[in-house]
């Protein structure tokens, strides 16, 4: 696998530095929502939760390729998700459904992860 991903290579999911910080991400983002303003706007909550779902399930899919190769292709794809949510939560921002204080933390959790699966 990736050695800059597996220092000490791992053996699971869990051992991934990556998997941590985009579960950390998920788990920024999910609460988010459940906010008052998504519910006369389901398509961007839809498009949110799908993204974010994304993110986790193209890195564990990608933990299970048998290459290094296949494991990038798989990163990149969990990347441009990452980049979705990042965008979609800007524009729930704009849209005050979610607050100054709920945006910031969030769309920093993204900026690092998508700078970590570069």
């Amino acid at each position: 696998m990736l050695s800059a991903l597996l220092p000490g290579m791992a053996q699971t999911l869990d051992d991934l530095l990556i998997w941590k910080k985009a579960l950390e991400f998920w788990e920024a983002i999910n609460p988010l929502l459940g906010r008052p303003g998504f519910g006369k706007d389901r398509d961007l909550h839809d498009q949110i939760r799908d993204a974010i779902d994304s993110v986790l399930s193209n890195i564990s899919e990608g933990f299970e390729q048998p290459t290094d190769r296949a494991f990038a292709r798989y990163l990149y794809y969990a990347k441009a998700s990452a980049a979705e949510v990042r965008s979609r939560i800007y524009i729930a921002w704009r849209r005050d459904y979610i607050s100054t204080e709920d945006y910031l933390p969030a769309t920093t959790l993204g900026t690092e992860l998508c700078k970590t699966l570069t």
